[in-house]
């Protein structure tokens, strides 16, 4: 289990991508996220991949 800070923007931009998580993340959960995410390394996207495989963790 990943607990990760995300802000309340960034819960919605999950949700609108088709994840309705909370800040405590299934790892399993997390990677798909992440494989989701890909390279978008701009905005929210960039910081939720951040906080996701920065994570303690991780």
């Amino acid at each position: 289990m990943l607990k990760v800070a995300f802000t309340n923007q960034e819960l919605s931009f999950l949700k609108k991508i088709g994840f309705n998580v909370n800040c405590n993340l299934n790892i399993d959960i997390a990677d798909e996220i992440v494989d989701k995410l890909g390279y978008d390394d701009t905005g929210i996207a960039a910081d939720i991949i951040t906080k996701i495989t920065t994570n303690k963790d991780w």
